[in-house]
């Protein structure tokens, strides 16, 4: 519980009043350095792993801030926190042990969901939009939005029955569409696919939740579509016109300025400057990761870190038909995926970088039992296996104690 808690904790913290919020992130950090410690240096663990390619990824994403320091005060703020509370949010994963661990911390999340899902219904709201304890409705919504597929990720592993698990997604979907926010809503339609397709995937035989689980899905779109209505007016203009999201929002020129600043700078424009080279300065950032990095990074960071999210996500299907935790990894990296091309910066989108490190800790982990249950295996094997030939090979004599000892054994039996 306390494993999974300190990565919730530095997931959500933002989404609390700001006191708690401080209180969240320093009690966080001060359990989890320690853990950490102790988890790199036991044998058995996959901590190692999964700090070492954190750092490897984070090494790649600060490169661009040491070769040229960020000019701007939000581009130094943006550097810093970077390599510290981001890089710091996806170390912590190394605390969690492996499959159990990531259910636990799917508990925790959903509860942490719930708790931002009634702030949102009962409490105030600007514009029309739920901000819950005062935060932005966006990142209300991602957190809302993600403990809602880690929920649905319970159900289908038969932690909840049906009535309260439907209880329980009715307050989390009621607090998503409060928040107004349309991009999270997207990101969680496309990771509830994701999520039962991984399920189906590995339950060949037993599949009756997942194709209920299709079948709500199925019904709650059709609703949708046949009574746009029903929803907040943001989302009722997305399912209505959605070109006009698409085409005629700001979101959309600052897809179209972005473009040609990727085009003309393959090394990128440095962390902060994008407002200063689109036009677009009110903005500071273009509210798209895949487009950010890019931009402000270069080709080859943006690639490397798009590489990283294929990678992994591919890795988690191939071992999703074996490993349960895999689905909800995967579930939610879709959902993070999607989320980030609607909304907020490399920092705001830290999220994605602990569910990039939640997926190596599970690639490791399959990767481990593969071998033989036990990291070192694959070497432990090959050792004995060439003691073994060393001992029949003509070319090397046992030594005087090995011949000592095979004469004993053959009077015992004699």
């Amino acid at each position: 519980m306390v494993r999974a808690t300190i990565v919730v904790a530095l997931l959500n913290f933002d989404q609390f009043p700001r006191l708690i919020a401080r209180g969240f992130v320093v009690t966080a950090v001060l359990l989890a350095v320690p853990l950490i410690l102790h988890e790199v240096l036991r044998p058995a663990s996959r901590a190692r792993v999964v700090v070492f390619w954190v750092l490897v990824l984070f090494g790649v994403l600060a490169l661009p801030g040491i070769t040229r320091s960020p000019e701007s005060e939000y581009g130094q703020q943006k550097f810093f926190l970077l390599v510290t509370l981001t890089m710091a949010a996806a170390l912590a994963v190394a605390v969690l042990r492996g499959p159990r661990d990531v259910e636990m911390f799917a508990v925790v999340f959903v509860v942490s969901g719930l708790v931002l899902a009634v702030a949102a219904l009962t409490g105030d709201s600007e514009g029309g939009r739920a901000s819950g304890f005062g935060s932005n409705p966006i990142w209300l919504a991602r957190a809302v939005g993600a403990a809602l597929v880690a929920l649905t990720w319970l159900y289908l592993r038969r932690r909840l029955s049906a009535w309260p698990a439907a209880l329980l997604a009715a307050i989390l979907l009621l607090g998503l569409i409060a928040t107004g926010s349309r991009g999270p809503l997207l990101a969680t339609v496309v990771a509830m696919f994701f999520l039962v397709l991984a399920g189906l995937r590995l339950k060949i035989r037993q599949v009756r939740r997942e194709w209920v689980g299709l079948t709500l899905m199925g019904a709650l779109v059709l609703v949708v579509a046949a009574l746009p209505s029903l929803l907040p007016p943001r989302v009722y203009a997305l399912v209505v016109d959605p070109s006009e999201e698409l085409f005629g929002s700001a979101r959309a020129g600052m897809r179209e300025a972005t473009t040609p600043i990727i085009a003309e700078n393959p090394g990128g424009i440095g962390y902060g400057n994008w407002g200063d080279y689109s036009g677009m300065a009110v903005y500071r950032y273009p509210h798209n990761l895949w487009l950010e990095l890019p931009a402000e990074a270069g080709w080859l960071v943006g690639g490397v870190f798009v590489l990283a999210v294929l990678a992994v996500a591919f890795g988690l299907w191939v071992v999703s038909r074996r490993e349960p935790a895999a689905g909800l990894v995967l579930g939610l990296l879709a959902f993070y995926a999607v989320a980030v091309s609607t909304s907020g910066d490399i920092n705001g989108d830290r999220p994605l970088f602990v569910v990039l490190a939640l997926g190596v800790l599970l690639l490791a982990g399959a990767r481990a039992r593969a071998a033989g249950g036990r990291p070192g295996a694959v070497g432990a094997r090959r050792q004995a296996r060439a003691g073994a030939w060393g001992s029949m090979s003509p070319s090397r004599p046992p030594s005087g104690r090995g011949l000592w000892e095979h004469a004993g054994r053959a009077r015992a039996l004699g």
